[in-house]
């Protein structure tokens, strides 16, 4: 099984965009023709315009990032969704009721 962020390397897609994977070093040993590495950045989830990567352990931010990019939800119910989700604090949970329109 090979991953978006393999499929998106082989085909150039990293070439001159923001990006990140699992690691540098796994995009370079699985795709030997990748030349992205200028725009690599060790994060978990990046947004270069529409292009949204994430490295394996990325998930949440990623999902941060592709609602903030479709305009979803208020940035203050992405904030206190995705720090409720990260830490499972009752506090978050408390202060993101109130930003959702229901």
């Amino acid at each position: 099984m090979r991953g978006a962020t393999i499929v998106l390397a082989d085909a150039g897609v990293f070439d001159k965009r923001i990006h990140t994977s699992n690691s540098l070093e796994y995009l370079k040993m699985i795709c030997p023709n990748y030349t992205g590495e200028l725009y690599y950045r060790d994060i978990k989830a990046v947004a270069d315009g529409n292009l949204i990567t994430a490295s394996s352990a990325g998930g949440l931010l990623f999902a941060r990032n592709i609602l903030a990019n479709l305009g979803v939800f208020s940035e203050d119910t992405l904030e206190a969704r995705y720090n409720y989700f990260n830490t499972g604090e009752a506090e978050y949970f408390h202060s993101l009721m109130p930003t959702l329109d229901i």
